[in-house]
């Protein structure tokens, strides 16, 4: 008999989780809002590692618009070339290529994986506006802020950083105290590639079917300073822009709002930061288009992710800094391996095994990358500073190659981190 699964939220992690799980399991996923596909549309980094999974899957990259990932530009404060990575996953380890996206046509993808007739399995359904405000992980129910109950043999917390079934896991505890943040924000906007074409310097940027990436520049006064600005595309007509520099006056202002997103901010604000650090073709990015403020935010580590008939995965689990752009692709491994210890699973008497050996798996290659997002951010921990940082290419061979959980079970076993993989009791 399939499990009855219920997935709590339907962003990325939680709509990936559907279109694996329904293959051989009934699931329903709560969704606390309408799908958008308009809203929050910035840009990603689909890394080889999830590529494979989802085009195994049968994803379609010509879905997405995407352009695919050919080089990195370390650039210097006045867009001098430094250093230029040629950064092909396809030909440099076999398998998928790397994409850059915008979120909405992946997440429009992932909802046509969850519930088109053209996937193994009866079709996930999506109930939008349900917004989750209680667990019970032991009954395995779940209620809607209306007062509607769903019942399952599992329930999936994808809910994000905030998550509501985060806090049942954790027997009930406020989880605010978890959420962790590291004085560093992000100015970001979005520009056509035709606005960058009158400065000559930004050349290398304007022909992205030829080649695609990703641009990093750090302040005059060196990478020490909290300064650092990211341009990446997001199609071959668009480009993100991505400003890293301290909270200072906005620390308040996400506080205060219970937000990590602060809308249409002034462009001379942005300036007002860069100018002092960049030269002009970088600090005229920010005078384009509309700014907004995000806060950069990870979640402290639990020694479970599970508990019950619940289990966590993505931010609700495992919420990591940006900067080593993994975290929707990790989120995506959660949502295949989970699949993949469940495929068998037909009474509600497999599951704990199933979980144990899902977190056995993915726990110590999840704290691999939150380790190295770390170390890019320049936010270490006393503990990281007593470790080896990982080199770009140790990182690369281990997190670019992956094919999946199968696969991975079979590859040497990485260090342990400390993780427990067991429930909580």
């Amino acid at each position: 008999m399939p499990l009855k699964v219920i997935i709590c939220g339907g962003g990325i992690g939680g709509l990936s989780a559907a279109g694996f799980l329904r293959a051989n399991h009934d699931v329903t996923v709560l969704e606390r809002g309408t799908l958008d596909f308009t809203v929050d549309d910035y840009g990603l980094s689909v890394v080889s590692n999830s590529v494979n999974l989802l085009q195994r899957a049968g994803i379609k990259l010509e879905n997405l618009d995407t352009v695919v990932m050919t080089h990195v530009w370390l650039r210097d404060s006045n867009n001098e070339e430094l250093r230029t990575t040629y950064f092909d996953t396809k030909a440099r380890f076999g398998g998928a290529p790397s994409v850059l996206v915008k979120r909405a046509k992946l997440h429009r993808e992932l909802l046509r994986f969850a519930t088109s007739t053209e996937f193994p399995g009866a079709p996930a359904t999506v109930i939008e506006n349900a917004k989750v405000t209680r667990v019970d992980t032991f009954a395995g129910k779940v209620w809607t802020e209306d007062g509607r109950e769903y019942k399952g043999d599992l329930i999936v917390g994808a809910d994000g950083i905030h998550s509501v079934v985060r806090s049942a896991v954790l027997g009930g505890q406020d989880i605010s105290a978890s959420i962790r943040t590291h004085d560093t924000l992000t100015f970001m906007t979005q520009l056509s590639v035709d606005d960058i074409r009158s400065e000559p310097s930004f050349a290398y940027l304007c022909e992205p079917r030829k080649q695609a990436g990703l641009v990093s520049a750090h302040a005059k006064s060196g990478p020490h300073l909290n300064r650092r600005i990211l341009i990446y595309h997001t199609s071959a007509n668009s480009l993100q822009v991505v400003g890293y520099t301290s909270e200072n006056e906005f620390a308040e202002k996400f506080d205060s709002a219970k937000t990590a997103i602060i809308r249409d901010i002034p462009s001379s604000r942005a300036v007002e930061d860069f100018a002092p650090e960049f030269g002009e073709c970088f600090v005229n990015l920010f005078r384009h288009s509309k700014i907004d403020a995000w806060r950069i935010r990870d979640v402290a580590p639990m020694n479970s992710w599970f508990s019950g008939k619940a289990v966590l995965i993505g931010d609700a689990a495992h919420a990591v800094t940006p900067h080593a752009g993994q975290g929707c692709n990790i989120t995506i491994e959660d949502a295949e391996a989970l699949a993949y210890f469940l495929r068998d699973v037909d009474s509600p008497n497999g599951i704990s095994d199933a979980l144990q050996n899902f977190m056995s798996l993915r726990k110590d290659r999840v704290a691999f990358v939150i380790r190295r997002s770390r170390e890019l951010g320049n936010l270490r921990t006393d503990e990281d500073k007593t470790k080896v940082p990982i080199s770009s290419e140790e990182f690369a061979r281990e997190i670019y190659t992956y094919q999946g959980a199968e696969h991975a079970l079979k590859a040497p076993k990485p260090p342990p981190t400390g993780l427990d993989v067991k429930g909580t009791s």
